[in-house]
């Protein structure tokens, strides 16, 4: 599977292994995302939304922030069907997703300023979550997950 099946494709299942995979690609890119757009007292942070600049910087933001969504949406999406749920599914990890980026964001509760450490409150918070989320879609099998131990018989010897 090519990198972009894997994060920007939300046809088909994928395995545990490219499920961390996608993850270990994801997060070097969210990371290089925060630095640029999310740094603590970042100038651009206060740019007033009304300018062009503002505009541009808000724009840029949003985009990136669906980006990261949709790409987030394609692996878990496959992870599930591979574990035999469906669309439904999805909500029960969407909206901590989206707490989480809301709490990541330079506007939240509505300032520049906070730092980490206050940052930091409000994602111990959904530290939890994260615990249930790796270990049902990157731990546990899938439904159609067989174990590498066991010898299965060969197509031919039916």
């Amino acid at each position: 599977m090519t990198f972009d099946q894997l994060l920007f494709d939300s046809r088909g299942t994928i395995n545990r292994k490219q499920f961390w995979i996608a993850h270990l690609l994801l997060f070097p890119l969210e990371i290089g995302a925060a630095f640029l757009f999310r740094v603590h007292e970042n100038y651009l942070c206060s740019m007033d939304p009304f300018t062009t600049l503002g505009q541009a910087y808000y724009g840029a933001l949003g985009v990136m922030a669906l980006t990261f969504f949709f790409m987030w949406y394609c692996v878990v999406i496959k992870r599930l069907r591979a574990s035999g749920r469906g669309h439904l599914s999805f909500f029960a990890y969407a909206i901590p997703i989206l707490v989480t980026l809301t709490a990541l964001a330079p506007h939240f509760p509505l300032s520049c300023s906070v730092g980490i450490g206050e940052r930091a409150i409000y994602l111990l918070a959904i530290l939890p979550f994260w615990l249930v989320y790796f270990i049902d879609l990157g731990v546990r099998k899938g439904k159609g997950e067989r174990n590498p131990n066991t010898l299965a018989p060969s197509p031919d010897q039916n």
